[in-house]
């Protein structure tokens, strides 16, 4: 005596009855997008972050360990370097971005579930990111 599991209809969701799409439902990408920018930011939030101030901020210092003065073009000219700051600066935000507005849809604002909530939201994020290559790219010309 097997008993077959049914997953539920979610009310305007992706998953069906099962059996009852014959595969012709999309997936949100734009969703997927947000979210795997929210995972990726919090990554970089919870180890790169955290390992970056460590080292620039606190062990080099106290004179603990060597670190590179970014006051030297040689380095923050660097396409590399400027990858790695554009990473650890923009793509936090859009972490941040995604759990504030969370935050307040569990709150019980109804405002945040509005399209001009994510447009606000998400919106900064992407000026954020503009504004950080922005500065990366006028602070000290790219050299190699």
């Amino acid at each position: 005596m097997s008993e077959e599991l049914h997953l539920p209809a979610r009310r305007g969701g992706r998953r069906e009855a099962a059996g009852g799409d014959n595969g012709t439902s999309r997936p949100a990408l734009a969703h997927l997008f947000w979210w795997f920018m929210f995972a990726q930011g919090g990554v970089i939030a919870a180890i790169l972050l955290p390992v970056h101030i460590l080292f620039q901020g606190i062990l080099g210092p106290l004179g603990l360990v060597r670190v590179v003065s970014l006051h030297n073009p040689n380095i923050i000219g660097n396409p590399i370097v400027k990858l790695y700051l554009l990473v650890l600066i923009a793509v936090p935000f859009f972490h941040f971005a995604h759990r504030l507005r969370y935050l307040l849809v569990d709150f019980g604002v109804p405002a945040a579930k509005r399209l001009l909530a994510q447009v606000v939201f998400y919106g900064g994020a992407v000026l954020v990111i503009i504004l950080t290559i922005y500065v990366l790219l006028t602070t000290a010309p790219t050299s190699f």
